[in-house]
């Protein structure tokens, strides 16, 4: 049985949630850790799911990137002489 070693999560981090639970895995039967692993693989999916409604095959989304960005080069250049001066 899994101890609930995380009973605020509120003010727990995420990094020592993950922590404490990979501590708690280790004590489970292999059976039980294939249900787990099954149970978060349904969950991702779930995820993958609710996000694919923005990302069709038609969809356009828009891209920046900084290469071939000369007005922001040209922007911060002149910010960083006017901190020189």
């Amino acid at each position: 049985m899994i101890k609930h070693a995380y009973q605020n999560p509120v003010r727990k981090t995420e990094t020592t949630l993950l922590t404490e639970i990979k501590k708690n895995l280790r004590i489970l039967s292999r059976s039980a850790k294939f249900s787990l692993i099954q149970f978060l693989a349904t969950e991702l999916a779930q995820e993958e799911q609710e996000l694919s409604r923005y990302f069709t095959p038609e969809s356009q989304h828009g891209f920046w990137s900084q290469h071939d960005a000369f007005e922001a080069a040209q922007k911060l250049e002149t910010l960083l002489k006017g901190e020189q001066a």
